[in-house]
This record gives structure tokens, C-alpha cells and sequence, in this order.
């Protein structure tokens, strides 16, 4: 375990500005702002970033690596300082954008190859093509893996979207973590589908995609691993405390606004209580997801189960978030994995890919296989 300690992990991510949870939390302790629960401490309990940081950095220490975390604020030179004053053994990256564009998230991953420095996560191409939703479902659908069919619109006149059905759902072509998704974002009719395209044009200024609406039951599936990826326990987004004229949908108001009544709704059920023979389809196009899309390390691949249980591959997050206790980090959980040991797995896949080949040594306890 010596050793171990002889490893540097830098912690590098971007974040610029200021923290809403930071500056809620300060509203709440002031009574500026009252939790829609009635309850305080659900808005109290809301991590912010530097704590979520905080709590990587401590879980690699407890691993023992000597880890510290870095904030580029959107700045190249602080991005290579970090990198080489000193030089790291290993990068995690969690860098998912630079200079406020998420499509430059493959490029702080393409400098870390320039300068041999081995990281955690997907590399450059796989960034970039997950990015791009429609590159994405072109690739999967190449490869015969199911996803809602689709369009990609890119002007104000909607063109004739033959061999689509509606419902349909309307969602930027190059954001994720549910941006630009709200309630309104399935649409019943060509009138509310142009509404829709023309105002996610005119807000983030990038294609839209148009595509069917899966109505069903919303899983996540947590893939870890290279030479022998495994999957980890299904879980599923449980809407039934919703408001029943309420899509159920994960929206960015549920997901990120902790002032919205849906935002404390939503409950997550890991593992998910699916027949086996559904968990079993489940992981295998999830592996399939996994591998085509050149992930690696870790992956998260959002499906949704139809009501006939036809599966649907909706989005492909690689590098995805690594909260302690939510999503990814809740099926490593499910798996018997501790937050600070999945951590330690993930650097130890990147800890391989050193050139030339570290002589330090990662951590040589020897987890159970993961069950697939």
C-alpha cells in the first residue's frame, strides 16, 4: 500500500462562476427560500460541486493515492499547469466542457493523449461522437442495436417527418443532462412539434432532435470495466409520484431544480425490479451499447422499456456523474462496491493504459467478479 501513495491522481474539472446550490443553500439558512416539501432539510442535504469534489478526492485518498482535485475555471493555462507543475501519474477527468461549449469536451481529453499522461474515462472520439446524439443513433442503428427512430431538424420549417409517430420528444442534438427538456418536450401534434423545434433553434442555436416517444419505464444501466466489462445492477427511475398530467419524463426542472415540486418526486429504485429475462436483454445491449461505442472505464446507457417490453437505447453517457449514492455510483452500490472502491477500480483501468507502463503500483486488493 506504500506504493499506492507513491500515485498522483489529479481531480481535474472545469467550473466557472458561481454555485447555485451554494447560493440556494445560503438562501435557505436566511430563510429567503422554503423547500416545496415544507421540509428544509431537503434543500439542505443538496450537495454542491466543491463537496462532491471534496468527496472523490477523500474517497482516492482513503484508496491511498495522493490525489488532489484542480478547477481549470475556464482557462487553458490553469488546465496545463495542472498537468505539468506538477505532472500527475494519472488524470480523472471531469472536464465536460471549456470555454462554456460542450462540444470541446474532447478536446481537453485529446490534450491529456498529447501529453502521454494516462486518464480516466472515454477517449477523444468517444466524447465526441456521444455528443452528438444523431451521430450516436446512426451508430447504434448501424449496428442493429434499438433506439426510438428520429429525425434531426435544423431549420425553423419543419420538414415532412415521414415514418414518424407521434408522441413525439423535441431535445437539442448536442446537450445533455437533460437540457433543453421540459414538460413540454413531447409533443401530440404538428403544431406543437413546430413550436417546440423553433424555440430549441432560437435558445441553444444547434440541431433538434425529433424522435419518438418511448412511453414505458426510464433505466439506467452502469457499465464498468475494458478487457472484461461487466454490468452493474439495473435501476429505474420510478415517476409514480408525479402529478398525473405530468410526461414521465426526466426533465431538467426534476433532475436540477431543487425548488420545482417534480425535483423531490422522482425516486430511484436500484436494483430494478425487472423479470429476468428482461435483466438478461437489458445487459446484453447494454455491453453491446458499451463496446460499440468505444466507452471505456465506466458508462452509463439510459434505455427505456416499452409496454409490449421492447427495449430502447435513448443516450450513451460516457465519463457520466460519479455522485456518491446516485446513479452510477448507486449501482456500484447495489453491487456491493463502496463509493471509494469504484473509484479506485476506474483509476486503476487508466492506471493500464500508462506509456511507458508506470512502475508504481495501483492498489492490490482484488474485488469479486461484478455479476452480469
Amino acid at each position: 500500500m506504500d506504493s499506492t501513495k507513491r500515485i498522483s491522481v489529479a481531480v481535474i474539472y472545469n467550473f466557472p462562476g458561481e454555485d447555485e446550490y451554494e447560493a440556494l443553500r445560503k438562501k435557505v439558512q436566511t430563510g429567503e427560500v422554503v423547500s416545496p416539501t415544507g421540509d428544509i432539510k431537503d434543500l439542505e442535504r443538496i450537495s454542491t460541486v466543491q463537496e462532491e469534489i471534496d468527496a472523490l478526492v477523500k474517497g482516492l485518498q482513503k484508496e491511498g493515492f495522493d490525489s488532489r482535485s484542480v478547477n481549470i475555471e475556464d482557462r487553458f493555462d490553469r488546465l496545463l499547469k495542472s498537468l505539468t507543475a506538477p505532472r500527475p501519474d494519472v488524470v480523472f477527468n471531469l472536464v465536460e466542457f471549456f470555454n462554456n461549449n460542450p462540444l470541446y469536451e474532447d478536446r481537453v481529453a485529446a490534450l491529456y493523449d498529447l501529453l502521454q499522461i494516462p486518464y480516466t474515462g472515454a477517449p477523444p472520439m468517444t466524447l465526441a461522437i456521444c455528443q452528438r446524439k444523431g451521430l450516436t443513433k446512426q451508430i447504434l442503428k448501424a449496428f442493429r442495436i434499438p433506439t426510438p427512430r428520429y429525425k434531426l431538424v435544423k431549420q425553423k420549417t419543419v420538414p415532412k417527418l415521414t415514418g414518424l409517430r407521434y408522441p413525439l420528444i423535441i431535445k437539442p442534438a448536442w446537450e445533455d443532462a437533460s437540457a433543453g427538456v421540459t414538460e413540454r418536450a413531447v409533443v401530440e401534434d404538428r403544431s406543437q412539434l413546430e413550436n417546440r423545434v423553433r424555440l430549441i433553434l432560437a435558445e441553444y442555436k444547434q440541431p433538434v432532435l425529433v424522435e419518438e416517444f418511448i412511453d414505458g419505464r426510464e433505466l439506467g444501466v452502469a457499465v464498468m470495466g475494458n478487457k472484461n466489462p461487466r454490468v452493474l445492477p439495473i435501476e429505474e427511475m420510478d415517476f409514480s409520484d408525479l402529478p398525473p398530467d405530468h410526461r414521465a419524463i426526466v426533465t431538467y426542472e426534476s433532475k436540477w431544480n431543487p425548488l420545482s415540486d417534480v425535483f423531490h418526486m422522482g425516486k430511484l429504485v436500484c436494483p430494478a425490479k425487472l423479470p429476468r429475462s428482461i435483466q438478461q436483454r437489458v445487459k446484453k445491449i447494454a455491453l453491446h451499447t458499451y463496446q460499440v461505442m468505444g466507452c471505456r472505464d465506466y458508462a452509463r446507457i439510459d434505455m427505456r422499456l416499452d409496454k409490449n417490453d421492447n427495449l430502447f437505447v435513448l443516450e450513451v453517457n460516457p465519463n457520466p456523474d460519479l455522485t456518491e449514492g446516485v446513479a452510477f455510483m448507486a449501482s456500484a452500490a447495489a453491487a456491493g462496491i463502496p463509493f471509494s472502491e469504484a473509484l479506485r477500480m476506474i483509476v486503476e483501468e487508466a492506471l493500464k493504459r500508462a506509456s511507458p507502463p508506470t512502475a508504481k503500483s495501483a492498489p492490490t486488493k482484488v474485488d469479486a467478479p461484478l455479476e452480469v
